[in-house]
């Protein structure tokens, strides 16, 4: 049976959309941290540079300097402000390179796996070109499914294989020595089965300790 993520209403059927808004709300913490990262440059040079002219040290080369870390530092705000709209209103076309991909949902995904009992271990480097926002999702989908149903600790190496012409991620969990913590207090994310919803044309296979994720190109 499918297990209703906290979120969603009960009384409603679970949906593609559904799932999805939980995993931005599940996301979120990622989001704010990176937008964060990306504008306290920009403030801490706007006001080096507000003291500088106030104490009448404007020495053009310092000036010019400081102008080009801050147009720097505003190309990184935009690049991550226009991401984070990719993540809201996905480009089914847009291709980027596998292990970028999963780096990057790890790197949002950070506080859910620290505070949680699972490890995981990247080993992902290829970068034959997939389509982004299928592995995000079915991706991103897997790895909360994985935090929220194991109770006891275990380490996920994440990997890719080469199936014909296919080239697949794979996801094995393996227990580790270790004192668990409570499994997320709000509830099961989701469960396998429902995991399907939000595949789309990628295909998805649990068995045992293993998922395995294809069709990603």
């Amino acid at each position: 049976m499918t297990v209703i993520p906290n979120h969603v209403s009960a009384t409603a059927p679970l949906s593609a959309t559904a799932l999805r808004f939980e995993i931005i709300k599940r996301l979120a913490p990622g989001f704010r941290h990176r937008m964060l990262g990306r504008m306290q440059p920009i403030a801490l040079l706007s006001h080096l540079l507000s003291k500088k002219i106030q104490a009448g040290q404007t020495e053009p080369e310092f000036l010019l300097n400081r102008l080009q870390e801050m147009k720097a530092s505003l190309n990184a705000a935009t690049a991550a402000t226009l991401d984070l709209f990719s993540w809201l209103n996905p480009d089914n076309e847009s291709v980027q390179a596998l292990n970028e991909v999963v780096e990057e949902c790890l790197d949002l995904l950070k506080m859910d796996i620290y505070t949680s009992n699972v490890f995981f271990h990247n080993l992902i480097d290829s970068q034959s070109l997939v389509k982004v926002s299928k592995v995000r999702q079915v991706f991103v989908a897997c790895v909360l499914t994985y935090i929220d149903t194991t109770e006891k600790t275990a380490k996920v190496t994440l990997s890719t294989k080469q199936v014909a012409e296919d080239l697949v991620i794979e996801m094995t969990l393996q227990p580790t020595e270790g004192e668990a913590t409570t499994v997320n207090c709000e509830g099961v994310f989701v469960d396998w089965e429902a995991i399907q919803l939000i595949c789309e044309d990628a295909q998805f296979l649990k068995e045992q300790q293993r998922v395995v994720i294809s069709n990603l190109a």
